[in-house]
């Protein structure tokens, strides 16, 4: 690229001599001063005055807008945003639909579609919610317009990157928004020349390029005037003019709070976010989910370590996503399936993703952990959409560069295991596999029907790195979830195993989004170099290199000791017999055998175990182990009974219980505490998911002491089912989810769905500390027994509970 010394004192030269080196990028149209301005000028007084008609109006008659609002049916909220704005998009992200409509070289030509790129919040099945309007109304008109500058910025992120919209240029100026509240003032431009500052101000996000500028003030006057005419058409019989009617007080907050599902989704946080006034950077919230996350992690690996029907269902499921599993066009399966290679390549891999991923959340915990020191201490230093100070800047430069990389894991798994998925991967076809290698190809069987499948084009959307940026992650994952929780037939093709990765990516994305909050403008420059990123990262990943180097070697005699994986049948859901119980311990040292192989690798390779290896990260448990079978004769009470068992019988059933599980369980245990005693019929043995037979010492000081909770006849039939007694009886059969969540509200938890299967419950309690993520049976919407006694099992690691905590009401 040949750059004369006074090229960039002439943008067209500029722009000319660019698209020398690279002939797709676009021409913007150049403006001069002058006509920015008045453009400018003319917007602002747009923006102010439909502002200023909407403050009147709401404070007035918002509570009768509010009324007649929610009181009107979803076709007839529909007819008065079509006569507000006619044209207007009918589905969710209208970007998303414009994108798979136009090609490259018909948005070049002008696209037809503009207000779906410029507008993508304003649309039928969104605005027709009862609250997203009424957000939408509050939060335009009782806040000054530069408080959405970035919002508004960010929104049009996929038309720019599709070059579907092209903002104008004007070189010299800076557009200033931050601080800018009066009309005249709003969008005025400084001169580079006439203020040394001018361009330092631009570069670090604080003002716009006039061009993206004024396409900001355009999406804000649109905005105004469409809320504006909503609001005259709502009221249309009142006399919204009249400055005699003495204004009302501002309806409360939670009279919008209390409208929509019953219980709060990041989906739902999301959609409404365009609506609502910009969050600012919530680091307490984002730690809130990755804790649970992490948590998540090293409860998973401990139930592959302790529970042999969990280990042989991760194993099932890890084996079902690989790519051996995809016939050939000619319906050849891969010769490595009848190997022993291809469940080494499966159980290492499971073990490897396993502790990668607990050292992976525990590194994003622990930076959220130094960003929040951070925030505390600098953040009150900048006002209110100014730059952020250094030190916090440059470490949020650093965490955001460290999610980038880590992002590349998941997304790398992904493109492995989404198009071997059990539910689709009849549209793709594997070529005949190279023994000269071993990579896998995998094709697409039909790809003219990819744009008309929804479904299938957002999940490529994710093989696809370019596709990938421009749509951006976050806004991948919120369509991805909308379509699931809204298609039936698209749920149905999403498999568990895939339905815990998009957890994962929209938590990602999530952080991402808030990341993007912290200046009030997209920065040009950025403030680290990649070396020095680079450097950063290296160093965070040292452990996780560690722990990858060490068990990527596995290699060779996993599946001596791994499979098959009949092996390890585990019949905890049968009830208790003398025969159940031996195999069930069978199973239990089927999977010790497994895992004392992983440790013997370990320590031979790198001097040491993996648990000493991240012995700051995970924390050492005792594994539960079944007692041997003890006759009886009679049967015990059934646990799920509602009458209160015989004390006297209850108390020699606990002594008999512990000394039983002393001699079974493993012989250090620490302890605990005081002896806290049973109330409990009599189980006959315990399983690695019961938590009864562990929890046979209290907690040693008053802020430790677990609550007894008063819950009602169905909360009790939950909890008892998930810390159900082993006995001779039938154990009980599913829950359903929407009953989980009712019994886990009922005991004080708060509760918002991620996207994906991931559910996140943080306590109300300060005692009980951490958050903790259960993931929604998929595709149906029940608890399976097994299932259910495995959220028992983690509610009793995390907060000590027990069927002892529950009571009928």
């Amino acid at each position: 690229m040949d750059f004369s010394d006074d090229i960039y004192g002439d943008p067209q030269k500029m722009f000319k001599a660019m698209a020398g080196a690279n002939p797709n990028l676009p021409a913007p149209k150049f403006l001069s001063f002058q006509e920015s301005r008045r453009v400018a000028k003319q917007y602002s007084q747009d923006i102010f005055t439909a502002q200023q008609v909407l403050v009147h109006i709401l404070d007035r008659h918002e509570e009768t807008l509010i009324k007649r609002w929610l009181k009107k049916t979803t076709s007839q909220r529909q007819k008065v945003l079509t006569a507000a704005l006619p044209g207007i998009p009918p589905t969710h992200r209208p970007d998303f639909w414009a994108i798979r409509k136009e090609n490259l070289e018909q948005l070049r030509g002008g696209t037809q579609y503009r207000d779906h790129w410029l507008l993508p919040s304003i649309n039928l099945e969104d605005l027709s919610k009862p609250k997203n309007l009424l957000l939408f109304l509050r939060s335009r008109a009782r806040n000054p317009p530069g408080v959405f500058v970035n919002a508004d910025a960010n929104s049009v992120h996929v038309a720019h990157t599709a070059q579907a919209l092209m903002p104008p240029y004007l070189s010299g100026y800076t557009m200033l928004f931050a601080g800018q509240n009066s009309q005249q003032a709003y969008g005025r431009m400084v001169s580079w020349d006439d203020d040394d500052g001018a361009f330092d101000m631009m570069s670090s996000g604080i003002g716009l390029q006039p061009g993206e500028g004024l396409q900001v003030m355009e999406i804000q006057q649109r905005k105004m005037q469409f809320l504006q005419r909503c609001t005259e058409l709502i009221l249309q019989d009142l006399s919204l003019k009249d400055t005699g009617i003495a204004k009302e007080p501002v309806p409360p907050d939670d009279l919008l709070a209390k409208i929509g599902s019953e219980w709060p989704s990041l989906a739902q946080e999301i959609e409404e976010a365009p609506y609502r006034v910009p969050d600012p950077f919530d680091i307490a919230r984002l730690r809130t989910f990755v804790v649970a996350r992490r948590n998540e992690a090293e409860d998973h690996i401990w139930s592959l370590r302790e529970d042999p029907s969990y280990f042989q269902d991760a194993a099932l499921s890890w084996s079902e996503h690989r790519q051996e599993k995809i016939l050939t066009a000619s319906g050849k399966t891969h010769p490595v399936l009848r190997q022993d290679l291809f469940w080494e390549r499966v159980l290492s891999n499971l073990v490897v993703d396993a502790y990668a991923d607990l050292v992976s959340w525990d590194a994003v915990m622990k930076d959220l952990d130094q960003l929040e020191k951070l925030k505390s201490k600098q953040l009150g230093q900048a006002r209110q959409n100014q730059e952020l100070p250094g030190v916090f800047s440059r470490a949020l430069a650093h965490f955001e560069y460290f999610l980038d990389q880590l992002i590349k894991g998941p997304v790398g798994n992904w493109k492995v295991s989404m198009v071997a998925s059990p539910p689709l991967r009849q549209h793709y076809v594997r070529e005949p596999q190279d023994p000269n290698t071993t990579r896998i190809i995998v094709t697409s069987k039909d790809t003219s029907r990819k744009k008309s499948d929804h479904l299938l084009w957002l999940l490529e959307t994710f093989l696809d790195e370019d596709r990938l940026f421009l749509c951006g992650l976050e806004n991948v994952c919120d369509e991805l979830e909308r379509e699931i929780r809204s298609n039936q037939t698209s749920r149905e093709r999403i498999s568990p195993y895939i339905a815990n990765f998009i957890s994962d990516l929209s938590l990602f994305g999530e952080i991402k989004r808030q990341i993007g909050l912290t200046t009030p403008g997209p920065r040009m420059i950025e403030l680290i170099e990649k070396e020095e990123k680079q450097a950063g990262f290296s160093r965070k990943i040292d452990l996780f290199s560690q722990v990858y180097n060490t068990l990527t070697a596995l290699g060779k005699g996993l599946a001596e000791v791994g499979s098959p994986l009949e092996r390890f049948s585990y019949p905890s859901h049968k009830r208790r017999t003398s025969a159940t119980t031996r195999a069930m311990q069978q199973a239990e040292r089927n999977l010790d055998v497994f895992w004392n192989h992983v440790d013997d690798h370990c320590k031979k390779t790198a001097g040491k175990s993996i648990h000493e290896m991240i012995g700051n990260v995970l924390k050492e448990r005792p594994l539960q182990r079944t007692p041997d079978w003890v006759e009886h004769d009679s049967k015990p009470k059934h646990s799920t009974q509602d009458s209160e068992p015989d004390a006297t019988t209850s108390k020699l059933a606990t002594l008999e219980l512990q000394l039983r599980t002393e001699k079974t369980l493993t012989a250090n245990i620490p302890p605990q505490g005081r002896e806290k005693p049973k109330t409990r019929g009599v189980p006959r043995s315990s399983s690695p998911t019961a938590p009864e037979p562990l929890d046979t010492t209290g907690p040693t000081s008053e802020e430790d002491v677990t609550p007894v909770f008063k819950v009602s006849k169905r909360g009790f039939k939950v909890f008892t089912t998930l810390f159900y007694t082993p006995s001779e009886e039938e154990p009980p059969g599913e829950i359903p989810w929407s009953e989980f969540l009712s019994a886990m509200a009922s005991v004080g938890f708060s509760i918002q769905k991620l996207d994906g299967s991931a559910w996140v419950f943080a306590p109300a309690h300060d005692a009980w500390k951490q958050s903790i993520i259960f993931h929604e049976p998929h595709p149906s919407s029940k608890i399976p027994f097994q299932v259910a006694r495995r959220f028992g099992r983690r509610l009793w690691r995390t907060y000590g509970w027990s069927g002892e905590n529950f009571q009928r009401a």
